[in-house]
């Protein structure tokens, strides 16, 4: 129980963390997108939640182009997605790309 607990308090703080800027940010569908990303992981529906999270980065990459904090932020919670589901290796080049966006952005 705690070991779920904490993968969920995980996840949703890498949500809560992504910006609400829609001047600046990735716009309001992306917005949406992660909001549905969120309850269906918070609902269990990890299957749903990757494919979701998905279009978030895809939408995400589109508004704001590809080393965009954003995108890092897209590219974390589908990250967390897959170390929840055992797709570790999935999760490890995603969380490499995220941490050469966030680099750039120093």
């Amino acid at each position: 129980m705690n070991y779920i607990l904490t993968i969920t308090t995980d996840f949703l703080l890498l949500l809560l963390a992504t910006p609400l800027v829609f001047a600046q940010g990735a716009g309001i569908e992306w917005e949406i997108l992660n909001q549905e990303v969120m309850d269906l992981y918070r609902t269990g529906k990890y299957g749903r939640a990757v494919v979701v999270a998905k279009k978030a980065l895809e939408v995400a990459e589109k508004n704001v182009g590809l080393n965009h904090p954003d995108v890092a932020s897209c590219l974390e919670n589908l990250a967390a997605l897959y170390r929840d589901t055992k797709r570790n290796e999935d999760a490890k080049t995603l969380e490499q790309r995220a941490a050469r966006i966030r680099s750039i952005q120093r």
